[in-house]
């Protein structure tokens, strides 16, 4: 599969499906979890913590290691996250979900950019970008819907289903995710946090 029909996929279904579970989260978190006002603050509080603790250690691996692996093992932390939280309607487990959801992100978060920048150039990757942002609006539109009609069949349904296809599209990115353009960082490019 092309690269650049790949990152389009990667960026819609992503937007699908985050738009899908966050659709319910909230609800889930208060209705079903019964959280106050002051734990669902710590919820949000221990998710940006967690993405702060970590961005900087999980940016080596796309930076050394490869781009390709840091998006998928993102993707299968995060979906283990949202099953985590869509399963056990507990303040406790949803803080963990939290650390997960956040320690995944991280692994995400620019590898994707930077891997079809390396696979297309920056030229094209401008392009990509763009056409990524439009495909992405309408899939968070149908997120949202899909998420609504989910909730209202069970209201943990959209967050676990959420979770087991950001753990599919995992799957899927390992078969047909190329990455041919990746150079590994030299030491003094990364400034010795490896």
């Amino acid at each position: 599969m092309k690269a650049t029909r790949v990152y389009l996929f990667m960026e819609g279904a992503g937007a699908l499906i985050f738009s899908m579970i966050f659709a319910a989260s909230s609800l889930y978190q208060v209705s079903q979890a019964h959280l106050t006002a002051l734990q669902l603050v710590l919820v949000g509080t221990v998710l940006e913590a967690s993405i702060f603790l970590f961005e900087v250690p999980t940016g080596v691996v796309a930076d050394v290691y490869s781009r390709r692996a840091s998006v998928i093992i993102g993707y299968f932390l995060i979906g283990a996250g949202f099953i985590l939280e869509g399963s056990v309607a507990w303040f406790w487990t949803i803080l963990l979900a939290q650390v997960l959801w956040g320690l995944g992100y991280t692994f995400t978060s620019g590898a994707a950019q930077a891997w079809i920048t390396d696979e297309i150039g920056e030229a094209g990757a401008g392009k990509a970008f763009l056409r990524a942002s439009q495909v992405g609006s309408l899939a968070s539109l149908m997120g949202v819907l899909l998420g609504t009609v989910l909730a209202n069949i069970r209201l943990n349904l959209a967050i676990q289903l959420g979770g087991v296809l950001l753990m599919g599209m995992g799957v899927f990115l390992k078969v047909v995710m190329p990455e041919h353009g990746f150079q590994p960082k030299s030491k003094t490019e990364r400034g010795g946090w490896d």
